[in-house]
C-alpha cells in the first residue's frame, strides 16, 4: 500500500468517459493513486462521485496492485472516471508525475485511495481558487479515522492564522495531501513532482509556495485514515533523508547557505538541541532574520516572533538558569514586543538569578 499521500511505463488506459477532444475540459482533475487498497478504494471513489461539485474528472492510477483493487475500480461506471491500470509497479513519484501530466483540469485535487473526501470539498476549494487568483495552493484539515472508518473526532492539524501560514510552512508541512488543490499549469511549469518519495508532495508544495500565496481552510475537508500500512520504517527513513534535501532547498530560496547552516537547521527542526553549540543556533536564526529583511518572503513581525520562540526553546533547554537571561536578551533576536507574558516573567526570573549568581 502506498504511503499516505503514487506513474508510467506500459500502461493500460481504460477510458470510462468520452474522448477529451469531444467534451469541455473539466474544472478539476482529481488524482487518486492506488496500490493494494481493495479494502478502502471503493469508499474513496464514492466520496468523489458524491461531490456537490460535478465539474471534475477522476484519474485513478493502479500501480501494479496484486490484490483486487483493479476489479473494484471497474465496478464504477461513471463517465468522469479515467482508469490507468499499470501492470508493473512504477513507484510513487513516477505515478504522481504521470497523473499530473495526464490531467486536463484547470486545478488539481488530490485524494489518497484510503481517505474519504467531504461532499462539499471540491466546490468549496474550486470557488475559492477562482475568487483568489493569487493563491496557487490551498488545503484543509482532516478528521482522523481508523481502518474501519471509525472517527475519534481528532483533527490532524492545529488551527492556523492566515497571516502566519507562510511562516508555519517554512518550518513544517502544514498541508494534508489528500485535501490539497493547486493550479495545474503552474505546477507543470515548476517541473511537477520530483523523485523524492515519500515526501514528493511536500517538495512540490515548497516550490509552489515560494513565489505565490497559499491558503488553509481551518475546517476538515477529508477523513484521513490511519492504519498500519500508512508508512513503513524503510519509507520513514527515506522520507527523513529527502526532507533534508527539501529543507536545504528552502534555505537556498531564502538566500541561506545550506552548507553552513543546513545541519544546524535540521537539528533545530528535530529538537536535537545538544548536537550543536548554542551559538550555532543563534547564528542560524540571525541569518534567517537578516535574509527575510532583505527578501521580504515572510511577514517580518510574525517571522521574528517565531525565530525568538525557537531561540527561547534552545536557550531554556541548553543553558543553566543563572546564565539564560544573557542569551535570551541578545539584541539580534530579542525584542520585548516579541515575547509572551509567560516568557517575560520567566526571563525576569532568569535575570534575577544572574544578579545573585544562583546555581542550579
Amino acid at each position: 500500500m502506498y504511503r499516505k499521500g503514487y506513474i508510467c511505463g506500459a500502461v493500460i488506459f481504460i477510458r470510462m468517459s468520452k474522448h477529451i477532444g469531444q467534451q469541455r475540459l473539466p474544472g478539476v482533475s482529481v488524482l487518486m493513486l492506488a496500490y493494494n487498497v481493495e479494502q478502502y478504494i471503493g469508499s474513496a471513489i464514492q466520496s468523489i462521485l458524491d461531490q456537490s461539485f460535478g465539474d471534475f474528472e477522476l484519474i485513478i492510477y493502479n500501480d501494479g496492485s496484486t490484490d483486487g483493487t483493479a476489479s473494484i475500480v471497474r465496478q464504477f461506471s461513471d463517465p468522469r472516471i479515467r482508469f490507468v491500470d499499470q501492470p508493473v509497479n512504477k513507484g510513487l513519484s513516477h505515478a504522481r508525475q504521470a497523473t499530473l501530466e495526464a490531467a486536463t483540469g484547470k486545478y488539481i485535487a488530490i485524494l489518497d485511495s484510503d481517505d474519504i473526501s467531504f461532499s462539499e470539498r471540491l466546490g468549496l476549494q474550486y470557488g475559492f481558487m477562482e475568487a483568489h487568483p493569487d493563491v496557487i495552493l490551498c488545503g484543509g484539515n482532516a478528521v482522523l479515522i481508523d481502518e474501519k472508518g471509525n472517527s475519534s473526532g481528532e483533527l490532524l492539524h492545529p488551527v492556523y492564522k492566515t497571516d502566519e501560514l507562510k511562516v508555519r510552512f517554512f518550518f513544517s508541512n502544514i498541508f494534508v495531501n489528500s485535501s490539497v488543490m493547486f493550479r495545474r499549469s503552474e505546477a507543470l511549469l515548476l517541473g511537477g513532482y520530483q523523485d523524492v518519495a515519500p515526501v514528493e508532495d511536500y517538495d512540490l508544495f515548497v516550490r509552489l509556495a515560494d513565489q505565490h500565496s497559499i491558503h488553509v481552510f481551518n475546517e476538515p475537508l477529508v477523513y484521513y485514515r490511519v492504519h498500519k500500512e500508512n508508512i513503513s520504517q524503510t519509507k520513514r527513513d527515506r522520507a527523513i533523508a529527502h526532507l533534508r534535501t527539501i529543507k536545504d532547498n528552502q534555505l537556498r530560496l531564502l538566500g541561506i547557505d545550506s552548507e553552513v547552516h543546513g545541519a544546524v537547521f535540521d537539528a533545530l527542526l528535530w529538537g536535537r538541541l545538544k548536537d550543536y553549540a548554542i551559538d550555532d543556533f543563534y547564528k542560524l536564526l540571525v541569518a534567517f532574520k537578516s535574509a527575510n529583511l532583505k527578501l521580504g518572503k515572510f511577514p517580518a513581525t510574525i517571522f521574528e516572533k517565531e525565530l525568538f520562540d525557537r531561540w527561547y526553546l534552545v536557550v531554556t533547554a541548553a543553558m543553566p538558569k543563572n546564565k539564560a537571561a544573557s542569551y535570551l536578551l541578545k539584541d539580534g533576536l530579542f525584542k520585548v514586543s516579541l515575547t509572551s507574558f509567560k516568557q517575560k516573567r520567566r526571563i525576569f526570573k532568569f535575570w534575577l538569578r544572574s544578579l545573585i549568581n544562583w546555581k542550579d
